[in-house]
């Protein structure tokens, strides 16, 4: 069933203006990030769920002609972002536990500080340490792991800033 041509925003959302979307994102972003930040428990996560969010709907825009309960549609699209974020991240997880089931490539360490590394690295959350390892081991881009990871180019540059960080303080603490 069409939804009424007496709804303007929906009719330009169809249509693919810009103006409707920047609309839409005024009349919606702050419960969108609200609802994302609970249902992922992290911030950025949701920020990269609301984003893929407009990025579906940008592509999907012919279906607004068919939307009758806007709030619904836009919260169902959130849902959707949420589980893909979600199952990415299970993702995730399992491949760096096999990661960290592999023998080391480099063999044993040769020295204390090495040694302190390697622990400081372990000790990281699994989205900063996959970020560490593929800007510094594997010698990527930001524009690349967020390519490889399916998040923006912030997200990755600012996991990669809190994993130094987190590092620099566990070093500074080692004996």
């Amino acid at each position: 069933m069409k939804a009424s041509p007496a709804n303007p925003l929906l009719a330009a959302l169809a249509a693919g203006q810009p103006e409707a979307f920047a609309a839409l994102y005024d009349r919606y972003g702050r419960s969108l990030l609200r609802a994302a930040g609970v249902m992922l428990g992290r911030g950025e996560d949701a920020q990269d769920a609301v984003q893929d969010l407009f990025v579906a709907l940008v592509r999907s825009r012919h279906r607004f002609s068919y939307v009758e309960d806007l709030d619904a549609y836009i919260f169902a699209i959130l849902r959707h972002a949420v589980g893909r974020r979600l199952t990415q991240r299970q993702s995730e997880r399992r491949a760096m536990q096999r990661l960290a089931l592999m023998p080391s490539q480099r063999g044993a360490p040769a020295t204390v500080e090495e040694t302190d590394l390697d622990g400081a690295l372990a000790s990281l959350p699994l989205e900063q340490r996959e970020i560490v390892a593929l800007k510094i081991d594997a010698d990527l881009t930001f524009a690349q792991i967020a390519e490889i990871l399916k998040t923006s180019p912030n997200t990755v540059a600012s996991r990669y800033r809190y994993a130094l960080e987190k590092l620099r303080n566990i070093l500074k603490e080692s004996p």
